[in-house]
């Protein structure tokens, strides 16, 4: 798997191999950023269910100033943080192996915000859902934030979930990308 662009543009990415982890091709990820164009530059980015962290270091590749990188595996922990080290890019990641709800509580605690998170979990098991529950609930996105969800077009993602709101979704192959923000203070949207 290489990066599609950016600083970064060309190098390969080291991907664990199994049934548990389904890498974002090149052409989603692609479809993802230029729907982040103008939002990637100097943001903090979370990678929930990262697996090999393909999105975080993309984003990293593409001026994010640092990614933070959630994935219950071990094997995906080492994995990205090789990536990390490998590229260069170590001193801007950093990755917590537990379940993202737990996670998202834990970053909330400490007070973190990003500007964009990645939603990318196992297809047709409501992890999506309960991922964008889990961020409104913890309020974790920044005031002009955005969580990009990568989910299996069948699998029902409503258009407001909390404190966010679905902007756009894009449909490629059997992956819907669905856009959500937040809602601002006393506004329906």
């Amino acid at each position: 798997m290489r990066i599609t662009a950016g600083a970064l543009r060309g190098r390969t990415l080291i991907t664990s191999r199994g049934r548990a982890i389904r890498p974002t091709s090149g052409k989603v990820r692609e479809a993802v950023f230029n729907l982040l164009r103008d939002r990637i530059n100097g943001a903090r980015v979370l990678d929930l269910f990262a697996g090999a962290g393909a999105l975080g270091i993309e984003a990293l590749s593409r001026g994010a100033v640092f990614a933070f990188f959630v994935d219950s595996s071990k094997t995906a922990k080492r994995t990205i943080e090789e990536n990390l080290k490998q590229l260069g890019v170590e001193a801007n990641g950093r990755v917590l192996c537990c379940a993202v709800s737990r996670a998202i509580k834990i970053l909330s605690q400490k007070g973190e915000r990003f500007q964009i998170v990645f939603v990318d979990p196992p297809y047709g098991k409501g992890l999506a859902q309960d991922s964008l529950q889990a961020i409104a609930d913890e309020d974790i996105l920044a005031k002009d934030g955005i969580v990009v969800a990568e989910h299996s077009r069948r699998e029902e993602i409503g258009d407001r979930c909390g404190i966010l709101l679905l902007k756009t979704s894009k449909r490629h192959g059997d992956t819907q990308i669905s856009l959500f923000m937040k809602v601002p203070k006393g506004g329906s949207g």
